[in-house]
């Protein structure tokens, strides 16, 4: 079975439909997910893998672990109401459904930085990594600490995804440029 310090992130799910409250949200989930990175004791899924389950038509939570070989998921939903932000992650074991850890944050979007950075450490203390200052702050630097810079990013990746095949490549790529 999967090592026992494996975990994936899912992408968590904008719940609102403001522009750009699903980039928000993935951009969300990649903070996460880097800052769980950095810490040697855990083996994290890569965001190339979790982020395939992503949309209304994902398989059980069971079914995911087992397809990235992980004994351990992270889901979560973001709401946005202009300023107002509201998270809700959780840390299932897999094989059971055992919430091993869940929370709701309910803050600013400017306190988004603190928000992911809590979220981060609560899970690692969950799956006992033993954090001290140096793990602490390797967790802390693996962000992008801007919640508009990861948005801009996100929409830059996608465009620029878009330039390769679906959209004109000038246009295209000239549009993700001015988000990067």
């Amino acid at each position: 079975g999967p090592p026992d310090n494996s975990v994936a992130v899912l992408p968590f799910i904008a719940m609102s439909d403001g522009p750009d409250d699903e980039y928000f949200a993935d951009g969300l989930t990649e903070e996460i997910l880097n800052s769980l990175a950095q810490l040697p004791e855990l083996l994290v899924t890569a965001r190339t893998s979790a982020f395939v389950f992503k949309g209304d038509d994902i398989p059980s939570i069971p079914e995911i672990a087992e397809k990235l070989g992980v004994k351990h998921v992270v889901e979560g939903s973001v709401r946005r109401s202009g300023h107002r932000l509201r998270v809700t992650a959780q840390l299932i074991r897999a094989d059971d459904g055992f919430h091993l850890w869940s929370n709701n944050y309910d803050s600013n979007s400017a306190d988004t930085i603190s928000v992911q950075e809590n979220i981060a450490e609560r899970i690692a203390i969950a799956l006992d990594v033993v954090l001290d200052d140096e793990k602490r702050e390797a967790m802390r630097r693996a962000g992008l600490r801007d919640v508009e810079a990861f948005t801009a990013y996100q929409k830059g990746v996608e465009l620029f995804e878009k330039s390769h095949g679906e959209i004109d490549l000038d246009s295209g790529l000239a549009a993700a440029n001015f988000f990067f």
